[in-house]
């Protein structure tokens, strides 16, 4: 072999040795953006779970929670079929269609949790329900629900952001009124009635809310109709405390 062939042929596996490094980096480049693409999904999957359940405790019907769902599950099948090696993913779709259809029976037992501690507290529910509402627009905008379907789950979510702070309240003033602080409950309640009355939310138990405060101010009743506030656990029992009367306050 010549000297010059020999450097033809070194050369040429200088080159080859050169193309075959860049496939090989090339394909690792494109297996890194998939694993990310792949680790980004599961991680808004998690977040959107944990907001479906979240969320579920703050409205009246599970229709909002169930759309939600109904995402997590879009978003996975696009994905799980593809990447069969992603076990993850497979456990996140087949726990999402499980929760459909328990999310599908507006029969099932619930707690409502809509009376918080603290205004930490409140801030993490109203942030939850701000964030169901863009889901709902961004369903919307896939032609996954109707205009009106929208406007009419953000009321609902509107609605719970209202009656979060004015069910804390109330809760303070049970709290107060366990206690036999007329003063302070009086205080809580009147602040509840206050965001009710500076409302123009339309939902039809605003006035009734509003109302019964009144009469709970007046001693004609201790607490909220049950149907109108199902967390009844703060609830003064008969017996607890004095009577309410206004001139003492």
């Amino acid at each position: 072999m010549s000297s010059l062939t020999a450097l033809i042929f070194l050369f040429s596996l200088a080159i080859g040795s050169l193309v075959v490094v860049s496939l090989l980096n090339e394909r690792e480049r494109r297996q890194k953006i998939v694993r990310q693409k792949l680790h980004q999904i599961k991680i808004r999957a998690n977040d959107l779970e944990e907001l479906v359940i979240a969320i579920d405790h703050l409205v009246e019907t599970r229709a909002i929670p169930r759309l939600i769902n109904e995402a997590i599950i879009e978003m996975l099948m696009e994905v799980k079929d593809t990447h069969p090696e992603a076990s993850y993913l497979q456990a996140a779709y087949r726990s999402a269609i499980s929760r459909h259809d328990s999310l599908s029976d507006e029969t099932e037992v619930r707690e409502l949790d809509r009376l918080k501690e603290s205004d930490k507290q409140i801030a993490l529910a109203q942030a939850q329900l701000n964030e169901a509402g863009k889901v709902i627009r961004k369903q919307q905008s896939f032609g996954k629900i109707s205009l009106d379907e929208m406007n009419a789950f953000i009321t609902e979510l509107a609605w719970s952001h209202i009656v979060i702070k004015v069910f804390t309240y109330i809760g303070q003033g049970h709290r107060a009124m366990s206690k036999n602080d007329i003063l302070s409950a009086h205080a809580f309640y009147k602040k509840a009635q206050q965001i009710l009355s500076k409302s123009t939310h339309t939902n039809p138990d605003r006035h009734t809310m509003i109302k019964e405060i009144s009469e709970m101010l007046a001693n004609k009743r201790k607490s909220l109709s049950e149907n109108l506030m199902p967390e009844t656990h703060m609830n003064p029992l008969s017996g607890d405390s004095k009577p309410l009367d206004l001139e003492d306050i």
